[in-house]
């Protein structure tokens, strides 16, 4: 299953996670020139590194999980199980920004499966109700777990997720989307 990506972008001088969804995005609009950017300098190519990283892990989804733009330090860091094909991969994209790769429990293609899985449950439960279903957080990424957020009777939430879903979820009380 292709996996599609999501530019969260925070203030400038923040950083940026660059994040697996299930629905496709549209394209970003051109970079603004150096002179009007407010963001850091090399933002372009870091940008550039990011789009090149996540073209590379949707054609390996059994080895990537995500990716962060860190802007400060002025790096992309590459969440990943732990693969010498990726990693020899991701060598030759050759982007002339700094790579950093961090271990991740599961794959995006894992996180995915166990996403899907959730979303089927989304207005099939008594006493809460799920209102977002997530996996492309740093906190996705290291613990290997899809974020569940729930109202409702959270302690109910958490025993039944937890028991179909073992230590793949991770289940909070949320806040419903204000139109």
């Amino acid at each position: 299953m292709a996996t599609s990506a999501l530019l969260l972008a925070t203030a400038c001088g923040r950083q940026a996670a660059v994040a697996p969804s299930a629905t496709p995005v549209k394209p970003r609009p051109a970079a603004p020139s150096p002179s009007s950017s407010s963001g850091p300098p090399n933002q372009q190519r870091l940008d550039e590194a990011a789009d090149a990283v996540q073209r590379l892990g949707a054609s390996r989804t059994d080895s990537f999980t995500g990716i962060e733009v860190d802007d400060p330090g002025n790096r992309v860091i590459v969440y990943r199980k732990p693969s010498s094909d990726f990693d020899a991969a991701l060598a030759q994209l050759r982007t002339g920004v700094r790579i950093e790769t961090r271990n991740a429990p599961r794959s995006i293609g894992e996180l995915t499966t166990v996403r899907n899985r959730v979303t089927t449950l989304v207005g099939h439960t008594t006493g809460y109700t799920i209102i977002s279903v997530g996996d492309g957080s740093e906190v996705s990424y290291t613990r290997g777990v899809v974020e569940v957020g729930v109202t409702g009777d959270l302690t109910r939430a958490k025993h039944e997720l937890g028991t179909r879903f073992g230590d793949e979820v991770t289940v909070a009380a949320g806040q419903p989307a204000v139109d």
